[in-house]
């Protein structure tokens, strides 16, 4: 699987809102009519993070392959007129990053076959996410996914957690650090309210991760948008 995880930063609330508006469209067609799309999930700033402005976005989008993200997902009317948007009325204020990140083998996206976020077939209440961006030190990286296993199996255990999911740059088919790609972790958790999320992440991820050194630590935190879905 590819994901995508952009840190979208919109130019003010009015323009994530116009953001938003097309994303919504794009995410009722991407349900109905993408099946290599495996989620395609927007959140809002949760506004307890001085990380990121109260007024950007986080997008986590999973895909079968390169192609279904870069031509299935983008070949439709939705998606093109969003695009045209972004750029003629100035939404964001730079370029999303949009480089795929790569399933480690740790985790999991979701305890459900499919979750669906606003709508008739809603299935999914408050949401509260922490994403984490850090690099390991070399040499340490096994030792982190060591811990990040227990975490894992933690998190499948505990009803609070809905997703506890680790990706890198390579996942599991590359055994190999590629030369010019820095190798970065990120760390997707989702929970059903904010209080579950900060008391395992404390307890977990947070405590633990420091046994490993590591530099360029990025910890943003999110809420549910109510647009999107995740599984299939």
């Amino acid at each position: 699987m590819y994901i995508v995880s952009p840190l979208s930063q919109c130019a003010s609330p009015e323009k994530r809102d116009k953001f938003l508006g097309h994303i919504a469209q794009i995410a009722l067609i991407a349900l109905a009519t993408e099946p290599n799309c495996y989620g395609y999930a927007w959140f809002l700033s949760a506004g307890d993070n001085d990380v990121v402005e109260g007024h950007w976005l986080r997008g986590f989008e999973v895909y079968a392959s390169p192609e279904a993200n870069q031509v299935e997902h983008r070949a439709s009317d939705e998606y093109k007129a969003f695009r045209i948007v972004v750029g003629e009325e100035g939404l964001l204020t730079k370029p999303s990053d949009l480089r795929f990140w790569r399933p480690t083998g740790i985790g999991f996206l979701t305890k459900r076959n499919q979750e669906v976020f606003g709508g008739q077939y809603s299935s999914a209440g408050e949401q509260y996410i922490i994403t984490d961006e850090f690099s390991p030190k070399l040499g340490e990286k096994e030792e982190l996914f060591d811990i990040l296993r227990g975490v894992a199996e933690a998190a499948l255990n505990d009803e609070t957690v809905l997703s506890f999911w680790v990706q890198d740059r390579f996942g599991t088919e590359t055994s190999t650090r590629e030369e010019g790609i820095e190798d970065t972790v990120y760390i997707f958790l989702r929970c059903g309210d904010q209080a579950s999320a900060k008391v395992f992440w404390e307890q977990t991820v947070g405590s633990k991760s420091k046994k490993v050194e590591h530099r360029n630590r990025r910890t943003t935190t999110w809420i549910g948008s109510g647009i999107g879905f995740l599984g299939r």
